[in-house]
């Protein structure tokens, strides 16, 4: 993204200038390409004009001010704090004044600092409440020029990667570089992440902590401010809360001016502003000599695929969403510098053979297409023999990543052995999952999956009605494929906001079933509405009905089911994502086997809290859909939150799915790990 062309960063405050710096008179700066001068007003607040004059387009920074107007350098024409010219010496008093005035932008004066909006902005300011907080104190850390892009900056801020890495001089553990997670929460200004970590504790930054040990944490209570800003909030054991506030403000599209504040909740004879900017400026050149030599054209569009992402980046996919999002809902697209000729592409080449995850087939990728917006289908064939055999309605877990397992539907033939495919959705809040395969699954590249598991097999009826919402046609094309090929009565019925969220519709629409599709398009009013009644009214006793697809769409088939009195067995469901509710009281889980008892707070799962003390149950869905992480139970009673085991399963209570289910309140369990 060149930031300078986006026309929305207009309307966002930006940090500029310390106050106290205007004084001594006039300043230049440059925001967003725009060359600026920023002076003090006849009240004492400050003013942005843009910085020429209008008779011989002389820098009006050059000149002076005088009684809170700023006069030009070279022939003294004069402006008042909103551009317009108020006086020209060369001119009689009762001369009337030529009627052109200078652009003026938004200004303020806040924490401390000049703040300017070249057009009216569509946010205040964030708040800092220990700027009115006696119990802290402000210092004026720093304001400097970096060669390189504000959402480097910002996104580098939230990286807790980096930090054995580019901070080894500092505090940084090189023996340590797997990065601490945050917890994040979306909100309407950004975003809040929260995390503790482990840092080294040298001795010159023992005044910074308030701590002597050789290591230390780090409590972070952190913010984003849309677009460029971000609040570091960072408690160390002693007490000392250590606050660090950063815009990154554009200057042009390869720098930008980085504004650091500091609050501290401690003295200047506890430490000293001087060893406090010391320590962090030391910090922040480590970070500068790396951000310095990244792209400053930071591509937003995760799909184009240019960077490649892990784990670890989610703050940073989501400021990149995020900003696109914003972008796109005030009309722009992202503006980017253009490609230079693709270099001439050589034979693709298969990623290294290992032993890969116990159990798991080595496939690769023959095909990528993209199928509709935000999906795209992989080709998966085999690199050892035959893929195994599958009945329509199967799915395979893809091993996307160190520790991330998805579950994807198989849309292919079933007749067909030789090749498997899916079609993966970029969900909107993806974990990693999704993201990652759009990113970064290419032709050539090798991949684990599991065999084939069906627990949405065709039933046996006397006809079948399948229901497919978006993504959901995946396994229903398979079943009405191997319908077709039986001779089977059978009905698709396909719905979808518009053809280009609808995957694989035109295949199906040119297929040999396609007198067997009815298509409902929300968007479209040529296309009937999909009524669930009005559909499974007119159907025999001997019918059956599938559904995969939105939540909203199966509860509406199954409250038809239900209406009109359909045996459970009729009604065949097909869940990938639920909207799961992991918190409750705190109680306790003892491992058996491992002999380790913990303490499951509420926000946490007994999967999360047993994987921290070394006993790893698989887990896929975390959302108590995919049974993965189903788990025996010796004793105590579940409060069930999944949607894999049968109703009659939980009445037993000795199996739950660790990734979302709880005690009952009250209640501790004994499991079988």
């Amino acid at each position: 993204m060149l930031t300078t062309q986006q026309n929305l960063f207009r309307k966002f405050w930006h940090a500029c200038i310390p106050v106290h710096e205007l004084e001594a008179g006039p300043k230049p700066f440059t925001l967003m390409g725009i060359d600026m001068v920023l002076f003090l007003g006849p009240d004492g607040e400050p003013r942005a004009l843009h910085d020429r004059c209008c008779h011989r387009t002389a820098r009006l920074s050059k000149g002076w001010c005088e009684r809170g107007n700023i006069v030009c350098g070279y022939h003294g024409w004069s402006y008042d704090g909103t551009g317009n010219l108020v006086r020209i010496p060369q001119y009689a008093a009762d001369q009337p004044l030529p009627n052109v005035k200078v652009d003026a932008y938004f200004c303020m004066a806040r924490y401390g600092y000049v703040w300017v909006s070249i057009e009216e902005p569509i946010e205040d300011l964030f708040d800092i409440p220990e700027d009115r907080d006696p119990a802290f104190r402000r210092i004026f850390q720093f304001y400097e020029t970096w060669k390189t892009a504000p959402m480097r900056m910002m996104e580098n801020s939230f990286d807790n990667a980096h930090f054995a890495f580019v901070h080894q001089g500092t505090f940084g553990d090189a023996s340590q570089p797997k990065p601490k997670i945050y917890d994040i929460i979306e909100t309407d200004y950004g975003f809040y992440a929260g995390s503790t970590v482990d840092i080294l504790n040298p001795p010159e930054a023992h005044a910074i902590t308030g701590d002597t040990n050789p290591m230390t944490q780090r409590k972070m209570e952190n913010h984003w401010y849309l677009p460029f800003c971000r609040r570091m909030d960072m408690e160390y054991p002693s007490g000392i809360r250590h606050i660090i506030i950063n815009s990154a403000t554009p200057i042009d599209d390869e720098r930008i001016q980085l504004m650091q504040l500091l609050y501290r909740n401690d003295t200047e004879a506890d430490c000293s502003a001087e060893k406090l900017i010391a320590w962090d400026l030391k910090i922040t050149n480590e970070d500068k000599a790396v951000l310095e030599s990244t792209d400053p054209d930071a591509i937003l569009d995760l799909t184009t695929r240019i960077e490649s992402h892990m784990a670890s980046d989610r703050p940073g996919i989501i400021m990149r969403k995020r900003l696109l999002d914003l972008l796109h809902q005030n009309g722009e697209d992202e503006v980017r510098r253009a490609a230079p000729p693709p270099p001439a592409r050589g034979k693709p080449g298969l990623m290294l053979k290992g032993p890969g995850a116990t159990g798991t087939i080595p496939v690769a990728i023959a095909k990528v297409t993209r199928e509709a917006e935000r999906v795209v289908a992989l080709e998966l064939v085999s690199e050892i023999g035959e893929l195994p055999a599958f009945e329509a309605g199967a799915h395979i877990d893809v091993h996307v990543a160190t520790g991330i397992v998805r579950q994807y539907s198989l849309c292919s033939d079933p007749a067909d052995p030789g090749r498997y495919r899916i079609a993966v959705l970029l969900e909107a809040a993806s974990r990693g999952g999704s993201q990652t395969i759009h990113d970064a699954f290419h032709v050539g590249r090798r991949v684990r999956i599991t065999r084939p598991r069906n627990q949405f097999g065709l039933g046996k009826a006397t006809r079948h009605v399948l229901v497919a919402g978006g993504i959901g046609v995946t396994p229903l094309m398979a079943m009405a494929r191997t319908l077709y090929a039986q001779g089977a009565d059978f009905t698709l019925h396909y719905c979808a906001h518009n053809r280009a969220t609808a995957p694989f519709l035109d295949e199906l629409e040119g297929g040999p079933f396609a007198h067997r599709l009815r298509v409902h398009l929300g968007a479209d009013r040529d296309t009937p509405r999909f009524d669930p009644h009005a559909v499974l009214a007119t159907e025999s006793e001997g019918t059956h009905v599938y559904v995969c697809g939105p939540s909203r769409l199966q509860d509406a088939v199954a409250s038809a089911c239900s209406d009109l009195a359909w045996a459970p067995e009729r009604l065949h469901r097909e869940r990938f994502t639920a909207d799961v509710d992991r918190k409750g009281d705190p109680f306790t889980v003892t491992a058996a086997r491992s002999g380790i008892i913990v303490e499951i707070p509420p926000e946490r799962s007994i999967a999360q809290i047993l994987a921290k003390h070394g006993i790893e149950i698989p887990v896929s869905c975390e959302q108590g859909v995919c049974g993965t992480c189903v788990t025996r139970v010796l004793e105590g009673t579940v409060d069930h939150r999944d949607l894999f085991l049968s109703e009659a399963e939980k009445a037993r209570h000795n199996r739950l799915t660790v990734c979302c289910s709880r005690a009952s309140r009250g209640e501790s369990l004994v499991l079988d790990v």
